[in-house]
């Protein structure tokens, strides 16, 4: 967590054109939330764990030496992935927050157990975008660099 958040220290511009665009994902959800969300948004919102994980590993590509191993990419490409998946999941339209104070106010179509499963299989699924992001990233930099050799693993 503490070189995620490095990360996101060395790489400011970078990661405040990611919010915007994270932010303006959930602004497009928020719009178009009329008692479900429409299979285009839902893919939208799959863009931001991927983008994400692509950026870690980018920018850890781009770090000297040790953290330029590939397990330290996909890791925090999957880190990055989950977190911001889990947090899209708990602030959207119809999300934790809003079941979690229709159950407390004592909505009869409070779904607790059903929310919480889609929350951990969404953190799955944000899990293997980041990661897939990450190798995303890794693949672009060798072929943008091919005399650099691989790193170690």
């Amino acid at each position: 967590m503490r070189r995620l958040w490095h990360d996101f220290q060395a790489h400011r511009r970078a990661a405040v054109l990611f919010l915007l665009y994270w932010l303006a994902t959930l602004a497009v959800e928020r719009m178009t939330n009329h008692g479900g969300v429409p299979t285009p948004i839902v893919l939208l919102l799959l863009t931001t764990p991927l983008i994400a994980g692509a950026l870690v590993g980018w920018w850890r590509g781009a770090m000297p030496e040790r953290a330029h191993r590939s397990r330290d990419r996909i890791t925090g490409g999957m880190l990055v992935g989950v977190l911001s998946f889990a947090i899209t999941m708990v602030v959207t339209k119809g999300g934790v927050i809003e079941e979690v104070i229709g159950g407390i106010r004592g909505s009869p179509y409070f779904q607790g157990g059903e929310m919480l499963g889609m929350f951990m299989v969404g953190c799955v699924v944000g899990a293997l975008l980041g990661s897939a992001g990450a190798a995303l990233a890794m693949i672009l930099d060798r072929v943008r660099r091919p005399g650099r050799p691989a790193p170690p693993t």
